[in-house]
């Protein structure tokens, strides 16, 4: 794969830190996770998640007529067994995604193995997404819309089909539910949890890594599984995706989005 692509990407990010582009929104994130670390590293951190993010964009050009033998080179799992004995059990599986590493690569590669992959996806407008959007069509991902789209969910589930839901974004009081994320309160999705019980499917997560050599390692977790039943299974399940989201943001911090506000839903008081 050329490297012109991800190399001017992170240029560009290093270049959106400097310009200021939602800087304080990325350091004010980064305080409330890591109070113990001093500004200068966490400003060291966003700097890195800004060039991350940029180098991450830029493969997704680079990609886009990549073969499916350099791209099984580019893209290596780690716990695939995980997904494959999920599958085996015919009800379809449910994968926890984050705004982690490069995420878009991370579906990409998962349709070139195979599989009947639809993402739950926030609608994304504006000349500067459409290279984004034809690059999702192009890699075989299939996408439904955050909103009114359970049926639809459920049904691809019961075919055996795979469906990826990203679990790490803030949510309105009345669509999500409060877990614990950085030690404070999250208004997180639990459409994960949900999909997942009322369908049997099970609850996996997966995590792209960027390695030194530029590839990427897929870290899968899960099955995810709770004893509680109702509402409480849901904010059970929706808990331990939750945790395994920020055990991988503290182990690869510059891989996370920082530029979104995650916690801007607060609890109500008591």
């Amino acid at each position: 794969m050329s490297r012109f692509w991800p190399r001017l990407g992170g240029a560009l990010g290093a270049l959106a830190y400097w310009l200021g582009l939602r800087r304080r929104v990325s350091l004010q994130g980064l305080s409330r996770a890591f109070p113990e670390k001093s500004p200068a590293e966490r400003r060291a951190i966003a700097r890195a998640a800004y060039a991350q993010l940029g180098q991450s964009l830029g493969e997704i050009l680079a990609v886009r007529r990549l073969s499916d033998q350099a791209l099984e080179k580019l893209v290596r799992f780690e716990g695939w067994e995980r997904y494959e004995a999920a599958r085996a059990q015919g009800r379809g599986v449910v994968v926890a995604v984050a705004h982690f590493g490069n995420w878009e690569l991370l579906a990409r590669a998962c349709a070139r193995r195979g599989v009947l992959l639809t993402a739950i996806t926030r609608r994304l407008r504006g000349r500067l997404n459409r290279p984004i959007l034809a690059a999702r069509r192009e890699g075989g991902m299939r996408e439904l819309p955050d909103k009114g789209s359970t049926h639809d969910a459920l049904a691809l589930l019961r075919r055996g089909e795979t469906l990826a839901v990203v679990v790490d974004q803030n949510m309105r009081p009345r669509r999500g539910i409060f877990v614990p994320f950085f030690g404070e309160q999250a208004c997180t999705t639990p459409a994960a949890a949900v999909l997942s019980l009322r369908s049997g499917a099970p609850l996996i997560a997966a995590f792209p890594i960027r390695q030194a050599d530029g590839t990427h390692l897929v870290q899968v977790e899960g099955p995810f599984t709770t004893e509680a039943g109702g509402s409480e299974a849901v904010r059970s399940l929706t808990a331990q995706v939750t945790a395994a989201v920020e055990r991988a943001v503290r182990a690869h911090p510059d891989h996370w989005f920082w530029v979104h506000r995650r916690w801007k839903t607060r609890p109500p008081p008591l």
